[in-house]
């Protein structure tokens, strides 16, 4: 009975001893991951750069009292009014076009009042300065028309920037057969401008004028420039204009 008690203690001992160390037969240990064996973090991609939507212009319809620039899906990626700030309006068509303008300065005259005209290939932006009075006494006309003007004389401007009217006019085309399909006046002296479309009347119709009191979009068939038949807006055909 003593040995057998004597055996008994000894084997729970054992027990205990490996419980303790936490040993186990028949196991191996996992080793503990080393530096080199942990996932790497992933490496920051950079955010790609914004597009400019007016890098996606590829066409400008002329409008009355507004440019729509369109993109290559024909969706409209924003209007320039012609009452817009000058700095705002050509802002956007420098980056429309990729270039920059040649500015011009002129002085009021008994006509037309002081003016900076901005140039590039094809088109140019002019802006009254009504307010501005010259050496010679001219001047402060007031407000004549909206704030800025365009003369386009190319059919694509910039890097091939499609100009038109809305019903598909270009520069240099057949200003004759323009009039006739809009049933407008037509002279053949040289000197025609053929009213493309017009907008929302902005007073009374004058008496002794058949055309609205309106902005509208203008053909000019004199050579201006070196080219005719040039798109201009906007132009008001139911008031007197010298």
């Amino acid at each position: 009975m003593k040995l057998t008690a004597r055996r008994a203690a000894a084997g729970i001992a054992a027990a205990t001893l490996l419980t303790l160390t936490g040993c186990t037969f028949g196991t191996t240990p996992t080793p503990s991951p080393t530096a080199d064996a942990r996932p790497a973090s992933p490496t920051p991609t950079a955010e790609p750069e914004p597009i400019d939507p007016l890098t996606t212009v590829t066409e400008i319809v002329v409008r009355p009292e507004q440019l729509e620039l369109l993109d290559a899906q024909g969706a409209v990626v924003t209007t320039l009014s012609y009452d817009a700030e000058a700095a705002a309006f050509l802002g956007a068509l420098e980056t429309v076009l990729g270039a920059t303008p040649v500015p011009t300065e002129y002085g009021a005259s008994i006509e037309t009042p002081a003016r900076t005209e901005y140039q590039w290939d094809g088109l140019m932006v002019t802006d009254d300065h009504e307010e501005v009075v010259s050496e010679n006494g001219y001047g402060d006309y007031g407000q004549i028309d909206l704030n800025v003007s365009v003369y386009f004389t190319a059919p694509t401007v910039g890097s091939g920037v499609i100009v038109r009217t809305v019903n598909g006019y270009q520069p240099g085309s057949d200003a004759q057969a323009l009039a006739a399909e809009l049933g407008e006046p037509w002279t053949g002296n040289g000197y025609d401008q053929v009213r493309v479309e017009t907008g929302e009347p902005i007073g009374e119709q004058q008496p002794y004028s058949e055309y609205e009191n309106a902005y509208s979009v203008a053909i000019n068939t004199w050579e201006w420039k070196g080219a005719s038949n040039t798109i201009f807006a906007p132009w008001n055909f139911g008031i007197g204009h010298v």
